[in-house]
């Protein structure tokens, strides 16, 4: 009678090493199918999305505001009861797919400010049906194949305000400053911890008259509506304010110094204060090959063209007509207000906010009417300054 013959340690290890491969390709073949199941639900769901969306036009003759869509589910009320187009709005599966950022991934809906059309972006990591992977726009006449996460306007739900948007780089900024708050006047502080509020160049709330004129020998270029609010550090923030005297050197763990980001602060929701080093990335992607941005500048001026894209052309809202606004962004020389109480420099320079501290001051990026570049300026928090949001 014959014995049966062992497997040999060679004959062992090939069956180990098949039974891996095997289970490799095994794990493999469940993580596409789930990600193509996630990539057929986020088509499904925004075909559901338009349905309701173009049932609540028909009763309604208009898209839902941004207000309502935030209620979580499509409806209208009227007279005759309540019409309910989608019970819950879905948001997208995740983890995102492919090359889809978690920004692009995010279903964000935009209506536009008279209800005539919308925007909803999406992202699709595989080819699903006819659509082919990355960022998808969904308008009412269908799925556009580009970004539409920025670059369309949005509505502010708060005050219903309308920002423009620009995506430079990988970044989506709003290409106006924020404009959200109580009218605080000049000579007082902006104290009051449950309100957000917002100071107006010389306390004008609404454009002085005329709407527009040349920022030269000290005129205005406008009130709040045309170049945004100003705010003092910890009102940007939304922070205490007693937040404004806390010297975070000798204090690096107050909360006033030690905060998760990205704050909100008084931008919309999904937006935030852009941090000293979001800025940079910013300022470098627009400066020219050959010239330096160097992140730790300080009171210099420095990344030596980025200023000139940035700043609106001519001058209807600067001293100097020296820029080109070839990124978009507008920054209009919108002046600051002084630990004082007073206005000054609207038309010679722009202060903008960063959340980033140094010491009993914080970060501002400043640009001038007279140059290209653009300057990292450590000051304190009392100023008020305007605030330019970045997309989360």
């Amino acid at each position: 009678m014959k014995s049966k013959k062992a497997f040999t340690l060679i004959e062992l290890l090939v069956v180990i090493a098949i039974i891996g491969i095997l289970a490799t390709i095994s794990v493999i073949a469940l993580q596409n199918a789930r990600a193509k199941s996630r990539d057929a639900k986020r088509a499904g769901d925004i075909k559901q999305v338009q349905t309701a969306l173009e049932l609540f036009f028909n009763d309604n003759n208009r898209y839902p505001t941004a207000t309502e869509w935030e209620s979580g589910q499509i409806y209208s009320t009227s007279t005759a009861g309540t019409s309910t187009y989608l019970q819950v709005i879905p948001s997208a599966p995740t983890p995102n797919d492919g090359s889809c950022t978690t920004n692009q991934n995010t279903i964000r809906y935009s209506p536009a400010p008279d209800g005539s059309s919308y925007s909803i972006s999406l992202c699709l990591g595989n080819t699903t049906g006819t659509l082919t992977p990355g960022p998808k726009c969904l308008t009412p006449g269908g799925i556009i194949d580009r970004d539409c996460s920025c670059g369309d306007s949005i509505t502010d739900s708060r005050d219903s305000q309308v920002y423009p948007t620009v995506k430079i780089g990988g970044q989506c900024w709003l290409a106006k400053n924020i404009n959200y708050g109580t009218l605080v006047l000049g000579v007082n502080e902006q104290t009051d911890d449950n309100t957000i509020e917002k100071y107006c160049y010389n306390d004008h709330e609404a454009n002085p008259s005329p709407a527009t004129v040349a920022c030269t020998n000290g005129q205005e270029c406008g009130g709040c509506d045309t170049n945004g609010g100003l705010y003092q550090w910890h009102e940007a923030l939304q922070l205490p304010y007693s937040c404004d005297a806390v010297d975070c050197t000798a204090l690096p763990t107050d909360p006033c110094c030690n905060f998760a980001t990205p704050i909100q602060g008084v931008c919309p929701t999904g937006w935030h204060v852009p941090t000293s080093v979001e800025f940079h990335i910013l300022e470098s992607y627009l400066t020219d090959v050959g010239q330096t941005c160097d992140a730790n500048r300080s009171n210099v001026y420095d990344c030596s063209s980025a200023g000139s894209k940035m700043k609106e052309a001519g001058a209807d809202h600067w001293s100097t007509a020296t820029s080109t606004n070839s990124s978009g962004l507008t920054v209009l020389g919108s002046g600051f207000r002084a630990l004082n109480g007073t206005f000054g420099n609207q038309g010679a320079y722009a202060s903008l906010w960063a959340l980033s501290i140094n010491g009993a001051n914080s970060w501002r990026q400043v640009l001038y009417h007279n140059s290209y570049s653009i300057s990292r300026v450590s000051s304190g928090r009392g100023n008020g300054s305007s605030v330019r949001c970045l997309r989360d």
